[in-house]
């Protein structure tokens, strides 16, 4: 079988799995709910994949940082992924099985964003542009598999919807096997990736991507159950995503200017600063048109700036040896404990006070996040001075 390009096949993996994703994560949620499970029970399984992700992305960073082989991990998690997709389907709405199985999904394509990013990092070579014209086919099939989704759901149903993600982690499966293997030198004795840790500048920079993420946790976990509450139809929900996605494609496109402008601390600190605004509408502005589409707009800086700068940075503080192993901490920090801890507190702030009270959380969580950007920027030039 003939291999693709280098940078063909990170653009075709970010488009089949962001694909995926798209299918997945606005519906999730409204599937749990269709089979019966309570918003307690639903709270639990969404804070499973970010939980997941704090075990899952250090073993897979680590396996590919030490073979130099990604290509077979990729293939490896995304047939099981489809697998357990389809077991998903058979087991409806019992709860005690949908820990096991969405964990273990979540497991599995724990391995495609640290594997996929790593080699996007190592093509890229530190240029943004290029990164950026990689990453954006990622956001390019997260529109299709929302757009795609929102109107099949309709029409057949939410219980279907476990098929559907069966059948998109099968086409991750046929690109991993066109990869091409992306060389990554060795790992380099020296610092352990976790004992950089130690450095200001890199801690506060982590402890803001956890407070990130836990903001996101309730947009991903809760915005379409939000909006569906709200009288909004799938198609519409997977419409508001698609507006997004579209923004942040935009933002793809021209970030080699803005980073060569402003520089990526700068854009960082930005980018909280928009979070903390657009959660805070989310929960103000209800479910009116307007109010929807201004917050879904914001997603190209809360989360197409906010992933680009954090590349950057890791690209600048980590070297080509220790990118697989600083993706997956980044995943694990990040996506894994702040999604895990922000799914809970969102949905224990639907319970007790009321869904609007979720995304007001999220804002306050962003604030804070800006004030920890704020010492990696400190902390950062401090560093800068004395070398």
């Amino acid at each position: 079988m003939r291999r693709l390009e280098p940078e063909t096949g990170v653009k075709a993996l970010f488009f089949a799995y962001f694909a995926m994703i798209g299918a997945i994560s606005p519906y999730l949620a409204l599937y749990f709910a269709a089979v019966g499970l309570s918003i307690a029970q639903i709270g639990v399984l969404v804070a499973l994949p970010p939980a997941m992700r704090i075990v899952g992305p250090p073993l897979w960073g680590a396996l590919a940082d030490r073979s130099g082989r990604r290509g077979p991990l990729l293939r490896a998690s995304s047939a099981a992924a489809a697998t357990i997709a389809l077991a998903i389907w058979f087991v409806g709405g019992w709860f005690a099985a949908l820990l096991v199985l969405v964990a273990l999904l979540q497991f599995a394509t724990s391995a495609q964003s640290p594997l996929g990013e790593s080699m996007a990092v190592s093509v890229a070579a530190g240029d943004a542009g290029r990164y950026g014209r990689m990453r954006l086919w990622g956001s390019i099939g997260f529109t299709g598999g929302v757009v795609l989704m929102g109107p099949l759901l309709d029409w057949l149903g939410l219980s279907g919807l476990p098929l559907l993600m069966a059948g998109m982690a099968a086409t991750v499966l046929a690109v991993a096997w066109r990869l091409p293997e992306v060389a990554a030198p060795p790992p380099v004795a020296g610092v352990p990736v976790w004992g950089r840790l130690r450095e200001p500048a890199i801690a506060a920079f982590f402890v803001s991507c956890f407070l990130m993420m836990f903001a996101h946790a309730a947009l991903y976990g809760f915005y379409s159950l939000y909006l569906n509450g709200l009288g909004w139809s799938k198609t519409a929900i997977g419409l508001a995503w698609t507006i997004g996605v579209l923004a942040e494609i935009v933002v793809f496109r021209v970030q080699k200017r803005l980073f060569d402008r402003c520089g990526a601390l700068p854009l960082l600190s930005a980018s909280f600063a928009v979070a903390a605004l657009r959660f805070a509408l989310i929960g103000w502005g209800g479910g009116a048109l307007v109010a929807v589409v201004l917050v879904q707009l914001m997603h190209a800086v809360s989360f197409g700036v906010h992933h680009s700068a954090a590349m950057a940075l890791l690209h600048r503080w980590f070297g080509v040896a220790e990118q697989g192993r600083a993706q997956a901490m980044y995943i694990t920090l990040g996506h894994g404990l702040g999604g895990a801890a922000g799914g809970l507190v969102a949905s224990r702030l639907w319970q007790q006070v009321g869904p609007a009270a979720a995304f007001q959380g999220a804002a306050l969580a962003a604030v804070l996040g800006w004030g920890a950007v704020a010492l990696c920027r400190r902390f950062d030039y401090a560093r800068s001075s004395r070398t």
